[in-house]
């Protein structure tokens, strides 16, 4: 299995025309939102009317604009797997808000996202639920006191017993770990981060320890950590041991 170094050096690659995924595979997409900013408009026109709405809710141009980009290009890329126009694509969320296919031939195509900063990550399965987390390495004044208030009592430990010097990595390795298998997982906020143990250490291959609530899923996920970009950090969580990893640089097709 790849470790955070080997992944950070993944070459990113422009898609084929004919995209297939098989079921041990993961496929994880970036997009740069400055780049995109000429092509809103053409993302706004394939969002549905109720998308469309909630982006016009927004106050600020800047939040707006990523919430285009991010539903726009994630249509587009569910429609390249589908072979299904953009626009045609029925999505809703699930009870804990996790998106999701509403058409039921279309449930195979598994799917989660992220944003943070100017990125945005994009990860694809075929049958395997899947997350993944994407945070902009601004580390908060009291990150210590939030791994000690939100993280397990282990992974606190685990914190304090890294060099002082290591620990703002270690927050972020372990922040983005967790975030990716509650977003696997599809219970948002509903299941306690301290439920479940991740390795902490930020030059350690990324591991789910345990999960209180499901003991034998240690044996059955993958946990991964890797560098989208520069001054990034992501983490994703997928139930597919020795997963086939294809890293995409999202380009529009016209």
């Amino acid at each position: 299995m790849m470790d955070a170094q080997q992944y950070a050096t993944a070459m990113w690659q422009t898609p084929p025309r004919n995209l297939t995924i098989a079921t041990d595979a993961v496929h994880v997409w970036r997009v740069d939102i400055p780049a995109l900013l000429g092509r809103v408009p053409r993302l706004e026109a394939t969002l549905s009317a109720t998308e469309r709405a909630r982006a016009a809710r927004f106050r600020f141009l800047e939040h707006r604009t990523r919430f285009i980009v991010t539903h726009g290009v994630l249509r587009d890329i569910l429609g390249r797997y589908l072979d299904i126009p953009a626009a045609q694509l029925e999505l809703t969320t699930n009870a804990y808000g996790k998106p999701i296919l509403v058409a039921p031939e279309h449930a195979w195509l598994q799917f989660n996202l992220s944003h943070s900063g100017d990125l945005i990550l994009f990860a694809i399965t075929r049958d395997r639920p899947v997350g993944i987390d994407v945070e902009q390495l601004i580390p908060p004044d009291n990150f210590t006191r939030l791994v000690e208030q939100f993280f397990s009592p282990n992974e606190y430990a685990a914190l304090l017993a890294l060099p002082e010097e290591k620990r703002a990595a270690a927050f972020f390795a372990g922040w983005t770990r967790k975030e990716a298998y509650v977003k696997a997982l599809g219970m948002g906020v509903s299941l306690p981060l301290d439920q479940f143990d991740v390795i902490m250490d930020p030059d350690a291959p990324a591991r789910l320890l345990a999960d209180r609530r499901h003991p034998q899923y240690p044996e059955t996920w993958t946990l991964l950590s890797f560098i989208p970009a520069p001054g990034y950090t992501a983490a994703l969580a997928v139930e597919i041991l020795h997963p086939t990893m294809t890293f995409y640089h999202w380009y529009p097709r016209i």
